[in-house]
């Protein structure tokens, strides 16, 4: 229960939801979703929105290429709208709603991770902007990544990065006003459908 405290709080400080006093969160209810997806919720019903964590498990992916998640990140981002209550950044996308918008604001955020347009324009797009913001040093980044870093990756390290994330390797926080029972139906909804290597579906049955 420790681990998923841990991050539990993490997503929230990033999320900026520590506004509202953390004592105020009931304690998280974790489960798995059958594709082997970890979720994480925390009611608060004091909370003025819901919020939403997609983050990565940082040790199944620890001997990746250097700025290879922030790069996806900038793609990712380039599906988003101006404004967007969505954002990825760091480890994890973020989505930051009110709870009378989260149904069709969660939806769209697991669309986007799980059918992500990564072609030559997204990709291009993103890489510039990202290299823009490392220039002008506006956010402190991983010092894995930096100028030569992200000049170095190509559309297809993005490419396979990104397939080779899957449901088990990555958590999901849902958090702030929404109820329990609403949370554990929406992760369903949105992400159980996901589909699992045959390699990992194996792994799930055999833990069963």
């Amino acid at each position: 229960m420790h681990l998923f405290k841990t991050i539990l709080l993490s997503s929230l400080t990033v999320l900026g939801s520590l506004s509202v006093k953390s004592q105020e969160f009931k304690e998280p209810v974790n489960f798995k979703l059958k594709n082997g997806m970890n979720v994480i919720v925390s009611e608060n019903k004091h909370s003025p929105k819901a919020y939403a964590s997609f983050t990565l498990d940082a040790a199944a992916f620890k001997n990746e290429k250097d700025g290879i998640v922030e790069l996806l990140n900038a793609v990712l981002n380039e599906g988003t709208q101006k404004k967007s209550p969505i954002s990825f950044k760091d480890n994890s996308g973020k989505l930051n709603t009110s709870f009378a918008d989260f149904d069709q604001d969660f939806t769209h955020f697991a669309a986007l991770i799980q059918s992500a347009t990564i072609n030559e324009q997204s990709f291009n797009n993103g890489k510039a902007k990202l290299l823009m913001s490392l220039k002008a040093q506006d956010y402190d980044y991983d010092q894995r990544v930096n100028e030569n870093s992200i000049a170095a990756l190509t559309i297809d390290d993005v490419k396979s990065f990104y397939h080779s994330i899957t449901p088990a390797k990555t958590y999901l926080t849902i958090a702030g006003n929404i109820e329990l029972a609403t949370a554990k139906s929406a992760a369903k909804k949105a992400f159980g459908n996901w589909a699992v290597a045959e390699t990992e579906t194996s792994v799930l049955a055999h833990s069963k």
